[in-house]
């Protein structure tokens, strides 16, 4: 991954003049200059199609340019988006979301009914790679298959007022569309080929450019919400070194985007805010090549690896991983699972590991697992590659072995536990288990939270039996901010849902202008 340093410390250096409203006086504040705020992220999205979002980088984009029905708050909860009030019908079966009036696309175009059936329609097409989390909407497979040109279950009462209706209950649909992929865009503009070359939504900023190696985005000036504080944001796309030397120049902001532990040496001069996070870092198998298809191969490569060792050295603060569910989620495991080796000779078949190039430690990750396997007789290679690189290899099924964060998009055990579906085209272990389908759709469909945890526990053990992944540590998240930042509260499922509308510069950081910001950090 390249990066164009001149070319991006002219935009940072940038200044702009800014009007910002209070968000509890509603009234406008006078006007004061500000540097563009600068967040660092480890690729450029993949896609910029909601309906095709499967990585971070995207999410981070998604909401920050577009706006769903529902957002989620900081704890779990989700709060008004575009709708600003919904009802849920008795058995679960319909939605009724009432649009903000006032909700406006970056092109001045106000936000209608028409627009949400539009656009959620999307998500259940042929080309949706989100459709999994979608299809409990009536007629919603009929439409996939290509057996109907409307989804039933999407009505446009009026033009404020979205009805939608679902095959049978689904209690996380809240939170299905309080999430990334769940966003509105204009369906007039949908049609031109070229739209999401700089696409348009109606969240808190808009494009102002995209070059191949940042994001320069503004304040959406019609926004409905509570109103943006910093006026221009840039998303510049740089390794984790890199990154964390142009922060301790303060010519970079913001760091969130990669796991940190809070020793390293930006933080000297920034601030650690530090927060739990739903998501387990594992290092996934792929059954589909060999010789990850044989279970016991599966069982002796897991133990194989030190993990405890592994989260001391590189994360010493994160939390042990004893299985593939998060703290706080059903299924969760806080001890150890014994299983049963029957071989502990390991194959003569070469392991490829693929861990993200982008990670600061990722040569030292790369010789800690070739030491710890070749040591213990394995065959094993460890391939550091770029982010982008890895994605469109997992979204192929090419990587035997790779290392990733799980991280939980919506507070439901439910979203990780789809990953081992046969028939979601997430599935990166390939696994076709009938009673683990069976499981999953049960738990879909089961009204009752009790109930329905304990499918959840039930399915969390079947796929932890499996050996599907090596689960190596739950994260403690230290996210770096330069000390000018003020307003950054982490979300508890993902940086990604961090509310950027809530950041700003420090006020006293202001008065001194942006290049006292950029030497305030030096100090």
């Amino acid at each position: 991954m390249k990066f164009v340093v001149g070319l991006t410390i002219i935009a940072i250096l940038g200044l702009g003049i800014v009007k910002v409203k209070d968000s509890q006086s509603k009234n406008f504040i006078e006007q004061i200059e500000q540097p563009i705020y600068v967040k660092a992220i480890y690729s450029m999205p993949v896609s910029y199609d909601p309906i095709k979002m499967n990585d971070g980088a995207s999410l981070i984009f998604s909401e920050l340019v577009y706006e769903g029905l529902l957002r989620f708050t900081d704890d779990y909860g989700v709060q008004a988006g575009i709708a600003n009030s919904w009802s849920t019908s008795k058995d679960g079966l319909k939605l009724t979301f009432k649009l903000d009036p006032n909700a406006k696309f970056h092109n001045g175009e106000t936000v209608t009914a028409n627009d949400v059936v539009a656009s959620l329609t999307r998500n259940v097409s042929k080309e949706s790679v989100v459709f999994k989390f979608y299809d409990v909407i009536k007629g919603a497979k009929k439409y996939h298959q290509g057996l109907s040109t409307t989804v039933e279950g999407f009505k446009a009462i009026d033009e404020h007022t979205i009805e939608i209706q679902l095959e049978k209950p689904f209690p996380p649909i809240l939170y299905v569309l309080a999430g990334g992929t769940a966003k509105i865009l204009p369906a007039m503009d949908l049609e031109n080929k070229d739209f999401f070359k700089k696409p348009v939504g109606s969240g808190p900023f808009k494009i102002i450019s995209i070059d191949d190696n940042s994001i320069h985005l503004a304040r959406h000036s019609q926004y409905h919400g509570e109103m943006p504080k910093i006026s221009e944001m840039q998303l510049v796309s740089i390794d984790q070194e890199n990154a964390m030397g142009k922060a301790m120049t303060g010519e970079i902001h913001d760091l969130s985007s990669w796991p940190m532990n809070g020793s390293e040496e930006v933080f000297k001069i920034g601030k650690d805010i530090n927060s739990v996070v739903a998501d387990t870092w594992i290092i996934g198998l792929n059954t589909r090549i060999k010789p990850f298809n044989d279970l016991e191969v599966r069982k002796l490569f897991e133990k194989s690896i030190s993990k405890d060792k592994f989260r001391k050295i590189f994360y010493p603060d994160a939390k042990p991983a004893f299985g593939y569910i998060p703290p706080s989620f059903p299924g969760h495991k806080k001890s150890s699972i014994i299983k049963e080796l029957s071989r502990s000779i390991p194959p003569k078949d070469q392991i490829t590991i693929s861990i993200p190039a982008e990670l600061a430690r990722s040569n030292e990750m790369a010789k800690f697992f070739e030491d710890e396997l070749s040591s213990k007789g394995w065959n094993i290679k460890v391939n550091a590659i770029n982010w982008d690189k890895m994605m469109s290899d997992y979204s192929q099924k090419k990587l035997q072995a790779f290392l990733v964060s799980m991280i939980v998009d919506y507070p439901d055990s439910e979203f990780l536990l789809n990953n081992f579906e046969s028939t979601n085209p997430d599935n990166f272990s390939g696994l076709n288990n009938p009673i683990i389908d069976q499981l999953i759709v049960k738990s879909r469909e089961t009204k009752d939270r009790i109930e329905r945890q304990k499918i959840q526990k039930r399915l969390a053990d079947l796929i932890d039996e499996q050996t599907l992944s090596v689960n190596l540590f739950h994260s403690r998240a230290h996210y770096w901010v330069h000390r000018c930042v003020d307003g950054f509260k982490p979300n508890l499922l993902a940086v990604a849902y961090t509310d950027y509308r809530k950041v700003s510069f420090n006020s006293e950081c202001l008065k001194g202008g942006s290049e006292w910001i950029t030497k305030t950090a030096k100090r």
